[in-house]
């Protein structure tokens, strides 16, 4: 119906225009006449057929004609069965109204031909003219899937297809993935079928991937060719996607940023949030296994920031170490198995540059009892700490973890915020410290913690409280940390701390009740490490049991002597193989297990690392002006200057 109704304004048009560049052409004569015999002559004919606005399209004819023993005079053309037209030029242009068909559908009324011979200069005509067939149709183009995942495949998909047009190019494909909902139907999943019926992108996109998905699901794709021809049969394939089923299983590790395992094409997307580190030197290192489904792992490659080309497959490649400039930076690392699945990794990172000169960073990390005023109220800690660092030169500012969230969660200092302090005070007078969690448990899951990194690149650290080393674990005491654990908490409390073994005095009790806690320390007392630094012994604040009581008052009641159930716990510990200070000793009472047991570790620095002092107890709850004087001695060790009210070094 439709072919019969468009051919007469077709070769109307063809007609027009044939007598119109006629007319222009000034190439009609009259042909001479023969005299002697001749060799006819012969004709060469070329078609280009290009697509132009308006959904038409643009013929170029061209042809050529020789002749042995003479000259081309002039041609005679003919389009389809019109009459003979003499002319003298080489070429024309048609156009044609443009209307799409399938290539495999020939319609013989839509075809048209145009015939050309040459003439002499002795009027011989070529006894066998140039003929072209064309048609004014447009062809439609041709999709078809070349990369399609197995009937039974993993979570994550790939698909590649190609397009061909044979009369043109390709515009644009468009694709949609669809799920079978089991007694139901194919279910458009991608695009959202309320925003659109499927996914339009450019000719140059020919691969998508999904993922992760389970289930049986549909692809198909179709391309568009520049006349807006669409293939109208889309190329598809169906697969059910096994969650068990995803490639080799690859595992990146590093030597601060933890052990990551990846696997099929896309990571994980946690991987595309930046984990905060300091400025250090990175070691990576990876394997992967395909064993777990028959695979076998046939070459790794990596990059650093710089993906525009990759080397060559290796099972060689297995290694990278670098130091980071600041800034943003992602480490990419490929497994192929022989099946030609790829598993894709990522290590993202953003580097802070460590300045370490701006500011004390006091971290209060205690909360949780705040309501029982037995404990002390946060007024009464903040104005304890207030009166042992007004005397710093640097302006000391607060850090609490419950006034910085995220996901819900209190937050730790940044690695931001770290990089510029130049010590870090951190107290965490509570069973579970909020910070103390966060901090050894980032995007990563726990795999780098910016304490430990602050300290490694030259930031000071004074860490007390009460269970601070069970909490940095997560391990119940007594703990032992050895060569062996790589664990970031024990790494930390091992190489940072310098502490190798630990036990805690504390037994459950109820925070109402604290007089209700089986051990007791009664102060701390240095060492000969201690004294020759200059250190005071420090106690509990009992106050004066008569008058007023202090701020550990269950000591006196009932009277000391007679009191057995004292409350205040304390940490014991022995020195790993890293160098440390045994600064303080434990005073206790009733408690024999913990007397002149280890209470207080000094690392100092003696290369890039920055000091670190650890006390295994509470510090509010003693005298503060014997703290006042602890901290007195200890902060210039660390570089802080301290300045009397009146401004005058002290």
């Amino acid at each position: 119906m439709r072919t019969t109704a468009i051919r007469g304004p077709v070769m109307v048009l063809i007609g027009c225009l044939l007598a119109f560049m006629v007319a222009i052409s000034g190439c009609t004569k009259t042909s001479p006449v023969s005299t002697s015999p001749n060799r006819t002559p012969e004709t060469t004919l070329t078609v280009r057929g290009n697509p132009i606005a308006g959904g038409a399209r643009q013929v170029l004819l061209q042809w050529i004609g020789s002749d042995e023993d003479g000259s081309v005079d002039h041609y005679l053309v003919r389009l389809d069965t019109l009459d003979w037209h003499e002319v003298t030029c080489t070429e024309s242009v048609f156009v044609f109204p443009g209307r799409t068909r399938r290539p495999s559908l020939v319609d013989e009324e839509e075809k048209h031909s145009f015939t050309v011979k040459a003439v002499d200069d002795r009027g011989e005509e070529d006894p066998t003219p140039a003929v072209i067939w064309f048609t004014p149709r447009n062809d439609l183009p041709e999709t078809e899937i070349v990369d399609a995942p197995a009937s039974v495949t993993g979570p994550m998909v790939f698909i590649e297809w190609i397009g061909t047009d044979p009369d043109g190019v390709i515009a644009a494909y468009d694709y949609r993935l669809s799920k079978w909902e089991w007694g139901e139907e194919w279910v458009q999943v991608v695009p959202d079928p309320c925003v659109a019926p499927s996914v339009t992108v450019g000719p140059e996109v020919t691969t998508v991937m999904f993922g992760p998905i389970a289930g049986l699901h549909k692809f198909e794709v179709w391309a568009t060719d520049d006349e807006g021809g669409e293939d109208p049969t889309p190329a598809e394939c169906e697969f059910t996607c096994n969650p068990e089923l995803a490639g080799a299983r690859l595992t990146v590790s590093t030597n601060f940023i933890g052990t990551h395992p990846f696997r099929g094409p896309v990571w994980p997307a946690i991987y595309d949030i930046p984990v905060g580190i300091f400025q250090e030197h990175l070691t990576f290192n990876w394997s992967a296994d395909a064993s777990a489904y028959g695979g076998e792992v046939v070459g790794y490659r990596h990059a650093f920031d710089d993906t525009s080309s990759w080397p060559a497959w290796s099972l060689e490649d297995t290694s990278f170490e670098i130091t980071p400039e600041p800034g943003q930076h992602s480490l990419y690392v490929h497994a192929l198995d022989n099946a030609n699945v790829m598993t894709r990794a990522r290590i993202f990172i953003d580097v802070s540059e460590v300045g370490l000169c701006q500011y004390i960073v006091l971290v209060d990390d205690y909360d949780q009892w705040e309501q029982v005023p037995a404990w002390g109220t946060d007024a009464d800690l903040d104005a304890f700490y207030d009166s042992l660092l007004y005397c710093c030169e640097r302006p000391v500012i607060e850090w609490n973890p419950e006034e910085h969230m995220a996901y819900g969660l209190p937050q730790p200092p940044d690695v931001a915020t770290l990089a510029a302090a130049s010590t870090v005070i951190w107290y965490a007078d509570s069973v579970t410290p909020y910070g103390l969690e966060g901090i050894f448990n980032d995007p990563f899951g726990g795999s780098y913690s910016a304490l430990a990194g602050y300290v490694r690149t030259g930031g000071n650290l004074l860490l007390c409280g009460s269970r601070v080393l069970g909490t940095i674990t997560g391990e119940p005491y007594p703990m032992a940390i050895t060569s062996q654990d790589t664990a970031s908490g024990a790494v930390f409390v091992r190489d940072q701390l310098g502490i190798g073994r630990a036990d805690n005095s504390g037994s459950a009790a109820n925070p109402d009740y604290p007089w209700n806690y089986g051990y007791c320390m009664l102060g701390a007392v240095p060492t000969p490490a201690g004294e020759a630094l200059g250190f005071e012994p420090v106690y509990v604040d009992t106050g004066d049991c008569d008058v007023q009581p202090g701020k550990w008052w269950f000591y006196c009641d009932p009277p000391l002597p007679n009191y057995a159930r004292c409350g205040l716990n304390v940490e014991k510990f022995r020195p790993c193989e890293r160098e440390a200070l045994e600064i303080y000793e434990t005073d206790s009472y009733l408690n024999p297990n913990y007397e002149g047991e280890t209470s207080v570790m000094l690392c100092l620095s003696g290369d890039d690392h920055g000091n670190v002092c650890y006390m295994g107890f509470p510090l509010y709850y003693l005298k503060t002006f014997q703290v006042k004087a602890l901290f007195d001695n200890l902060l210039p060790m660390f570089g802080e200057v301290l300045v009397d009210p009146t401004g005058i070094e002290g």
